[in-house]
């Protein structure tokens, strides 16, 4: 399973409405502290974040995507909404 499809699949405890996953690891290759795993931008849609501070969905997201974190990513950028917030804009 590539890493795209495991961020996925570990966020579906959110249910979320709207996931989108830009691998952007190619334009990080080599770079000083990359000692392996990706770089992923992540937008995420889901009521699970409703009522919580940004940092509190990070946190959410965090602990869904925790394994793939000591692996797979390397560095995970999270934009994370209410369903609410997403159709507004």
């Amino acid at each position: 399973m590539n890493t795209v499809t495991a961020i996925e699949k570990a966020l579906q405890t959110l249910d979320p409405e709207f996931v989108e996953i830009e691998d952007d690891s190619a334009s990080h290759a080599g770079h000083a502290g990359n000692t392996g795993g990706g770089h992923y931008n992540l937008l995420i849609v889901s009521e699970a974040f409703h009522g919580l501070s940004l940092i509190q969905r990070h946190k959410l997201v965090y602990a869904q995507v925790g394994d793939l974190m000591q692996r797979d990513i390397h560095a995970l950028s999270i934009r994370a909404k209410t369903p609410a917030e997403f159709h507004q804009a």
